[in-house]
């Protein structure tokens, strides 16, 4: 059956994307708990610029991890993209149909 390995392939890719989303927003959830922490300290402690310092690189960290993660995104569409297009004929058209025109 021509269906299997297409399916196979698709199934990979959002399987791999899958793992790499979940752990992108864990890191995400874990950011937001640590810029929490860092901005309450900024506020108990506005004269020291250690905090402020750690908090724009903290944000300028994570602004990187969220580009890392749309480009790999983007390159995970462009390839289940580029299956379904290279395979139109085999989704419109399964295997079981397209026998009986061998005969």
């Amino acid at each position: 059956n021509l269906g299997f390995p297409l399916r196979d392939a698709t199934g990979s890719y959002v399987l791999s994307f899958c793992a790499f989303a979940k752990g992108s927003f864990d890191d995400m959830s874990r950011y937001f708990v640590t810029r929490g922490k860092v901005s309450s300290k900024i506020v108990k402690y506005p004269h020291l610029e250690d905090y402020v310092k750690y908090l724009t690189e903290l944000d300028e960290k994570q602004f990187l991890h969220i580009r890392v993660f749309t480009n790999e995104l983007k390159m995970i569409y462009c390839c289940m993209f580029d299956i379904i297009n290279k395979n139109l004929e085999k989704i419109k058209q399964p295997r079981s149909q397209m026998s009986s025109n061998l005969y």
